[in-house]
């Protein structure tokens, strides 16, 4: 007794017995409406792939920033200890540098070094900090000031920074310390 499964196979290779016997000779081969439907729906295919493809690249370059930062922060406060010198973290609203404070001078020089140089990217990232404030931050008007500074003791000023992009596509994500453990990346669920 036949299945319905059978049914539909023995109906399917009927009719493209049929085509196949109506193509022969002169008319073989497929017309250009079928070449344009075709065409169509594997452009319309691709381009639903590729779409999706680039929310991932921004997420993931959005990921890597954060973890450079995170990183970046970690080599300043082992510089810190090593050179025995306060380093400085300066958080603009879309830019981050880094700078070591000069003791006979009493002022912060910034530093130059490539591990310490801004990131350039293509995605509009925007800072936001909010740090502890302790004893010498409150009383200084010194807009040089560092708002995160990276202690020779191995201590960090308590930080949260958050990074946003203005693309409401990619994900936040926050750089963090609690003055004692590392700089670490996270993602943040909005």
């Amino acid at each position: 007794m036949p299945t319905f499964a059978l049914l539909i196979f023995d109906a399917l290779t009927e009719d493209l017995d049929y085509i196949m016997i109506t193509r022969t000779g002169d008319n073989a081969g497929f017309t250009l409406i079928e070449v344009l439907i075709v065409v169509v729906l594997i452009s319309i295919i691709m381009a639903t792939v590729v779409g999706s493809f680039a929310g991932i690249d921004r997420e993931q370059e959005a990921q890597g920033i954060a973890a450079r930062v995170a990183l970046r922060i970690e080599m300043a406060r082992d510089r810190a200890i090593q050179s025995n010198r306060e380093w400085g973290v300066h958080v603009e609203q879309d830019s981050i540098s880094f700078s070591t404070f000069d003791a006979p001078n009493e002022d912060w020089k910034p530093r130059q070094e490539r591990a310490f140089a801004q990131d350039n990217t293509d995605l509009e990232l925007t800072f936001n900090l909010d740090v502890e404030l302790y004893p010498g931050m409150e009383e200084t008007t010194d807009k040089d000031f560092p708002q995160i500074v990276l202690f020779s003791s191995g201590e960090v000023t308590p930080f949260t920074l958050e990074m946003g992009s203005t693309n409401s596509t990619t994900s936040h994500w926050q750089v963090s310390s609690d003055g004692f453990s590392q700089a670490k990346a996270e993602r943040v669920e909005q």
